[in-house]
């Protein structure tokens, strides 16, 4: 009798420890890859600078461990201009650009430790599917300062290429429980794959059901 007793409070406590969870988070992503673009002109861009990250994530917590499968949107660019002829109010200018997109997708155990019931830290390591394209190119644009007439001419087609490839990531992070069930967090995480590597610091907000 005993025995059954401790294993249906075994359980009670299990369940009371196991829940689903949902977020969202912003922050900021620096990425490093090999996309760049040499034009005709001998100019050169690289997209590899830092930018704003947006995503989303669900989970599920089971005790001091869970599972998490997360969304991230980011992009890098770069871009060059030069003026070529002014004569008030016609100006005509030379620009390059280089755009690259990253959605990535995550899935992760994580690991839970609570400092105490207000304050925990949240850590993973996972697996990554980032689809990236990459798309560059330069135009000549004429504008009229009194009219706001625009006309764009001489366009050249860089270099543009779409890949998707799988990769790892580590991330730490800490949570405050403002509310019984609603958290807000900060985190980091490094992010590597056989294209890029990425670093990226988050703010998140999390509901515990």
């Amino acid at each position: 009798m005993k025995k059954y007793l401790f294993l249906l409070m075994a359980a009670t406590s299990t369940n009371a420890c196991a829940a689903p969870y949902v977020g969202l988070e912003y922050g900021v992503t620096n990425m490093s890859h090999d996309y760049s673009t040499t034009f005709s002109d001998n100019v050169s861009l690289m997209p590899d600078d830092s930018s704003s990250a947006f995503g989303g994530f669900v989970g599920y917590r089971f005790n001091e461990f869970g599972l998490e499968f997360a969304y991230k949107k980011f992009e890098s660019d770069d871009s060059r201009s030069k003026t070529l002829n002014y004569h008030p109010p016609v100006e005509t200018e030379r620009e390059w650009n280089a755009d690259l997109d990253a959605a990535q997708f995550t899935f992760k155990p994580v690991y839970f430790y609570n400092f105490n019931e207000k304050l925990q830290l949240k850590t993973g390591l996972g697996l990554t599917y980032t689809q990236y394209k990459y798309d560059s190119s330069a135009y000549t644009e004429t504008e009229n300062d009194l009219t706001d007439q625009e006309s764009i001419s001489d366009h050249e087609h860089g270099a543009s290429k779409s890949e998707s490839v799988f990769g790892a990531i580590a991330s730490v992070g800490v949570e405050y429980m403002v509310m019984p069930s609603l958290a807000l967090g900060a985190s980091a995480s490094y992010q590597v794959d056989s294209i890029a590597n990425s670093t990226s610091f988050m703010l998140s907000s999390a509901y515990y059901f």
